[in-house]
């Protein structure tokens, strides 16, 4: 299991430092590529809690601790911390240094829902720290290897379920997986990876019932195909899966965007 953590002294909550380059106010970072759909985190209001503890540092210093567990999307780091950086530049300006934004992340290539079940690391790392935030980027491989077909929104479940009971004060905030496509030997082309629509949709189901803060990557990026247009503008790699450092950059613009905005409506 790949732990990565990106910590804040407390040194740095008393005497932050925020590069010159990141604190540009939040309307001035443009994504390069076109969304498709309305770029909102949905059932927004199960994020209350969080928006109050943000809202505090109006008055005083406030740490924010989140934890992003994913698989290969993940693990490079680039989506996460560049998440993690417009957060805290655009917050530092808004709040005069007192909002800071703690990010770790918790994955391995190749990881499902049902993975994060049973893992003695994930229980330690919720305990431990008791994160404001926890963010699941899975799915994909889900519908690539055939375990979305049995039980998972029950998969699903098992993993929220443990999140709440490890981690009580969390918000949980679910991503749908990007669009991806598999290559078809037989017939030299891309193809839709089996059962990742339906992934997507059960996701969307389950956080409906279940209340469950989520953000329809899937459908902001335009669906089924379009990572070949990301692809031909390179902001996806070859294996029409995996993004360029270039795309998880536009991704994390949006997720900001769409996190910052639902952080600030009434």
């Amino acid at each position: 299991m790949i732990l990565k953590n990106i910590l804040i002294s407390s040194l740095l909550l008393l005497f932050p430092f925020v590069p010159k380059n990141l604190c540009a106010e939040k309307n001035n970072i443009k994504p390069v590529a076109l969304q498709n759909m309305d770029n909102q985190i949905m059932n927004a209001q199960e994020l209350q809690t969080l928006k109050d503890k943000i809202s505090n540092a109006a008055s005083s210093p406030v740490l924010i601790r989140v934890l992003h567990i994913g698989d290969s999307h993940i693990k490079g780091g680039v989506f996460s911390q560049q998440f993690m950086q417009r957060l805290n530049a655009y917050y530092a300006a808004k709040y005069h240094n007192n909002l800071f934004f703690n990010f770790q992340w918790f994955c391995k290539i190749g990881t499902k829902y049902s993975d994060y079940i049973e893992l003695a690391e994930l229980d330690a790392q919720l305990k431990s720290e008791q994160p404001d935030l926890v963010i699941i980027s899975l799915g994909v491989n889900d519908a690539a290897s055939g375990s979305a077909e049995t039980n998972f929104s029950q998969k699903v479940d098992h993993l929220i379920t443990k999140i709440k009971k490890l981690s009580p004060y969390s918000s949980i905030l679910i991503t749908t997986p990007s669009d991806a496509l598999k290559y078809n030997k037989a017939k030299g082309i891309y193809t839709p990876i089996p059962d990742l629509k339906n992934v997507v949709d059960m996701l969307i189901q389950y956080a409906n019932e279940h209340t469950i803060a989520y953000w329809n990557l899937y459908g902001i990026m335009g669906g089924q195909y379009s990572i070949n247009t990301w692809f031909e503008k390179k902001e996806a790699q070859p294996d029409r899966i995996h993004f360029t450092d270039k795309g998880y950059e536009i991704l994390a613009g949006w997720l900001f965007t769409a996190f910052t905005n639902s952080m600030e409506s009434n």
